[in-house]
């Protein structure tokens, strides 16, 4: 039964539960009057049977039948189950004196046994009348000599334990409607009406109305749930005033910041542009300055009488202005990064070919400080969808940094090897020296722009701490990955995990995750 109630309301399920409790309630009160219907029925004949008299012989009322039963002659009752009964029962207990019961057979007979004691049987048989009351108590102590067995039609019995019976299933009804009309009318018209009330204010505040009100006034705990919710709605009333307010601030605060922003976005892109051209301007008159040094050079080693000190002084000329041009070539490039204009030409690229072209390309340089260069690349390399030229100009940026600071009589690898990754397989390609290290907590900043581990005006080593930030950078544009590994006094690896197949790098939305 409860998982169908399952499905009713608060005051279905109220009243159908009251409703079964009750009526358990009233049956369980009735059950007594119930079972005694049949006993003060027959205790009601039984009182009209002792009021009479009767005699051996006697003229009975019509409809009965009287018999005198000799207790030492039990076979004088004929084996009615009944006589059989009554003797024991008065035998086992001198006390009693008569004995009743209603037979269930149809039609109903009602049966009466009276004790009889002492010389009772034989004045019976020899003609005087005896009353059927109560006797005398001094008759209970003398031993059982016969019984007065009386029987009669039980219809009236039934019918008034039936009419009984019935007046009381009337009674216990009509008790039952009427507490079912009680509850109702207290239960639903009272508290189950402001249940209602609260929750239509409920309903109003949850439709944005915070100026609705509980106007319960029962004096009970209802009306206490209605103030509390009153308070709960002015509180959530201030809170959204305090809200709105916070808002506009909010929007005057996000107002100026855009402001600010589309300020800070001119001047950066200005600062861009600035940048742009005065590198591009830089470089030509440098390519200049190169060029007539390195003529000057040339003079200079022809030139068998030329003093020692013109081709030192033309060689420190050339190398600065090389690292000169190298520091404005980065400055152009991340220029053109964060001004969008750095173009991606995709096509195919040997690996085989790129990383023997870098080995072959930094030999030279390498040998100069006295670092050897080795490449490692096993067969079967895939051919990659990518920009030769930028992938290039990482490693070179890679293979610069640890010649740099690779010491003397060190070596540097380049290796190359297939890797899985996520969207497909790809191909590491892997830088390593043997320089100072780099310490952990310095791994991730050295990929920022102008950062340097060694960031101090007496540092060993120079540059614009660019060309890491421009690998990473040109890494993103070709879908690829870098990173590094490293400890203090053990190395470097640096590498750059380029996908097989190139995918396009795609921007979010300006607005996205402030939707909803």
């Amino acid at each position: 039964m409860l998982p169908r109630m399952a499905g009713l309301s608060l005051t279905q399920r109220s009243q159908a539960i009251f409703a079964m409790a009750s009526a358990v309630a009233l049956a369980a009160v009735a059950a007594v009057p119930w079972l005694q219907a049949e006993p003060r029925a027959i205790e009601a004949q039984r009182a009209a049977w002792r009021e009479r008299a009767v005699a051996w012989g006697m003229q009975p009322v019509t409809g009965e039948f009287v018999r005198l039963i000799s207790a030492s002659e039990p076979g004088e009752a004929g084996g009615d189950p009944f006589v059989a009964s009554a003797i024991a029962r008065f035998n086992a207990d001198p006390a009693s004196f008569d004995f009743d019961a209603l037979t269930s057979q149809t039609p109903a007979r009602l049966l009466y046994a009276r004790a009889l004691r002492g010389d009772e049987l034989h004045r019976a048989k020899a003609g005087v009348r005896l009353t059927l009351e109560i006797p005398d108590p001094t008759w209970r102590g003398e031993p059982l000599t016969g019984l007065v067995v009386m029987e009669r039609p039980g219809a009236d019995v039934a019918r008034q334990v039936a009419v009984d019976r019935v007046t009381l299933v009337v009674a216990v009804v009509a008790a039952w409607l009427g507490l079912q009309i009680v509850v109702r009318t207290l239960v639903v018209r009272g508290y189950l009406r402001a249940v209602r009330r609260l929750r239509d204010v409920a309903d109003r505040v949850r439709g944005g109305d915070l100026k609705s009100r509980s106007t319960v006034r029962t004096g009970d705990e209802l009306q206490q749930l209605g103030e509390s919710f009153n308070a709960m709605v002015e509180a959530l009333e201030a809170a959204q005033e305090r809200l709105e307010t916070i808002n506009r601030t909010l929007d005057l605060k996000v107002g100026e910041l855009s402001q600010a922003n589309v300020g800070l976005f001119e001047s950066n892109r200005l600062k861009s542009e600035f940048l742009a051209n005065v590198s591009h301007e830089l470089r030509t008159p440098l390519n200049s300055i190169l060029g007539f040094a390195e003529l000057l050079a040339d003079l200079a080693r022809k030139d068998a009488q030329a003093d020692p000190k013109r081709l030192r002084y033309i060689t420190h000329i050339l190398n600065s202005g090389r690292g000169l041009l190298e520091m404005i070539n980065e400055l152009l490039d991340m220029a053109k990064i964060e001004a969008g204009r750095m173009e991606v030409a995709v096509h195919a690229v040997s690996v085989d070919e790129v990383v023997e072209g870098i080995g072959a390309i930094m030999r030279p340089v390498a040998e100069g400080k006295g670092v050897s260069v080795r490449v490692e690349r096993p067969d079967g390399l895939p051919t990659l969808e990518t920009d030769a030229g930028k992938l290039q100009q990482i490693l070179f940026n890679f293979m610069s940094n640890a010649v740099k600071f690779s010491p003397e009589g060190a070596e540097v690898t380049l290796v190359a090897e297939r890797v899985a990754r996520d969207g497909g397989d790809a191909v590491r390609l892997s830088v390593i020296d043997r320089g100072p290290g780099i310490p952990a907590d310095m791994q991730q900043a050295v990929f920022e722009k102008f950062r340097q581990v060694d960031a101090s005006h007496t540092k060993r080593h120079g540059g614009t701490g660019l060309g890491l930030a421009i690998c990473r950078e040109l890494a993103t544009l070709l879908g690829a990955g870098v990173g590094l590994r490293s400890a203090p006094g053990k190395g470097s690896t640096f590498w750059v995990e380029v996908p097989v197949q190139f995918q396009a790098r795609s921007l979010p939305p300006l607005m996205a995750g402030r939707q909803g």
